[in-house]
């Protein structure tokens, strides 16, 4: 139930909830593309810390300085933004699945500005980005990461941050090790594709070598690799739940290394 005692001495404990939610809204996939306005993000993260702030119990802040309260204004932002970066992070997965098939098919040329990363990418990375994206918000995926911020104030309270290096370098070594893997294991349909392509064309070059193998191999594995990706397609949504879960692991693990 919703506490009405809210009052302007509860100020402080609702800047760092805010803070924490906001760094978390910034980076975070879906909420921190620059399709959203800055006005809709910081209004939403405005609204979430006010319920937030509302339902968690309020506890006295151990500083004594403007300072002091500075500090944990900034230890809130970095928690919020470390939050953000590691899901944003585990969505780029996708995205290097996608330049790597590229890379396969011939198509690594052609780039184009892709407002959810921020950063310029290939066709085949845009195309499952967008349907990953499209998956995540017919499922409400995309609630996962208001519900991980907010049970983060249940495991790390307000200004109880704790910054512990070995514990997230042991998260973020575990999580690099898996990166390329995933990626590597959403791209290989096409990877074996194009190697059987690869090994069919350098058999037609010794025996048929009056034949151009060069011109036909590249419409040939454009034309494969796009086959291949339209016959995977119904897999997106099992990719995006891998992606999902993965997300949840390396979230809840780095709030667990904040306590």
């Amino acid at each position: 139930m919703l506490s009405t005692n809210f009052s302007i001495y509860h100020l402080e404990y609702y800047l760092l909830i805010f803070a924490r939610i906001a760094g978390v809204v910034s980076l975070a996939p879906i909420y921190g593309t620059k399709g959203v306005p800055r006005k809709v993000r910081i209004g939403f993260g405005l609204c979430v810390a006010l319920i937030v702030a509302s339902v968690t119990e309020y506890t006295p802040l151990n500083y004594t300085t403007l300072f002091g309260f500075t500090l944990l204004l900034l230890k809130e932002l970095v928690m919020g933004l470390s939050i953000g970066l590691a899901s944003s992070l585990c969505m780029t997965i996708i995205n290097l699945s996608g330049m790597f098939i590229d890379r396969e098919i011939g198509l690594t040329m052609v780039t184009e500005f892709d407002p959810t990363m921020n950063a310029t990418s290939t066709i085949s990375a845009d195309f499952y980005n967008y349907f990953v994206l499209v998956v995540m918000l017919c499922s409400n995926m995309h609630y996962f990461i208001i519900s991980a911020v907010c049970d983060s104030f249940r495991v790390v309270p307000v200004g109880g941050a704790v910054f512990r290096g070995d514990a997230a370098y042991e998260v973020a070594l575990t999580f690099i090790q898996q990166y390329f893997v995933i990626a590597f294991r959403i791209a290989l349909p096409i990877f074996i594709t194009i190697m059987l392509c690869n090994i069919i064309l350098g058999i037609l070059a010794k025996t048929a070598p009056q034949m151009n193998m060069f011109a036909v191999g590249i419409e040939l594995k454009l034309l494969l690799g796009l086959m291949v990706m339209v016959a995977t397609v119904m897999f997106i949504p099992n990719i995006t739940e891998y992606v999902y879960d993965i997300t949840t692991d390396v979230v809840r693990s780095l709030i667990r290394t904040m306590y």
